[in-house]
């Protein structure tokens, strides 16, 4: 996955930038369909989070790809207590997200290119969304964060991707098939569950670490 050559990351940060708009609600700015689609997604996560052991009491997440850390509100409003961390590669979008929301810990970083953290460093991590941007390499670029995202997580590593059972498909996206990145996923963890049922266009993948 070239994903590390400039023209790869100067494409994903200019389609996210030039979205950008105070008044723009999240979800548009991060090109989600609605708001509900989001949220859809983010209860996936959530679940994965109830039943997952986290002995700290309070479970650390990595929120990869964060964009303005719309999950951090999302565990807010439900009042389920992370320890959270957003990284993402856009500059932009931090700025934005800081001015939404100061005093989220966030961090700027390519994370599927080494990132600053450490293995093992957080109970769960979390991927949503950033692979559905038609790159040229999707297939390779996503097989390389499942494996960034496993090295990362104790617990739990969770990655959504579009479905290539839409029926309605844009152009500027990438959709998968969920038998291919499910076999992947099961060369990673000890065992990889797949979970098709909260939306048509969208399959999550759950890998828990050897």
């Amino acid at each position: 996955m070239e994903l590390r050559l400039p023209s790869k990351k100067n494409q994903i940060t200019a389609h996210y930038e030039r979205r950008i708009d105070p008044n723009r609600a999240s979800y548009d700015v991060l090109d989600w369909g609605t708001r509900e689609s989001q949220l859809a997604r983010f209860r996936v996560l959530l679940d994965v989070l109830m039943r997952s052991p986290s002995p700290g009491g309070v479970p650390t997440v990595l929120d990869v790809g964060c964009g303005l850390t719309d999950l951090c509100s999302f565990f807010e409003q439900c009042r389920f207590p992370v320890d959270y961390t957003g990284v993402d590669l856009t500059p932009g979008i931090l700025t934005e997200a800081r001015r939404r929301h100061p005093g989220r810990r966030l961090v700027q970083a390519d994370v599927f290119d080494g990132g600053p953290f450490r293995g093992g460093q957080f109970d769960v991590t979390y991927c949503s969304g950033v692979f559905n941007l038609q790159l040229g390499n999707n297939d390779e670029f996503a097989r390389r964060g499942l494996a960034a995202l496993t090295r990362y997580a104790r617990h739990r590593a969770v990655a959504n991707f579009l479905h290539i059972r839409t029926r309605e498909k844009y152009e500027h996206c990438h959709y998968f098939d969920p038998s291919i990145l499910d076999a992947y996923a099961e060369t990673l963890g000890r065992q990889v569950d797949l979970v098709e049922d909260y939306l048509a266009n969208d399959f999550t993948i759950v890998i828990h670490p050897r």
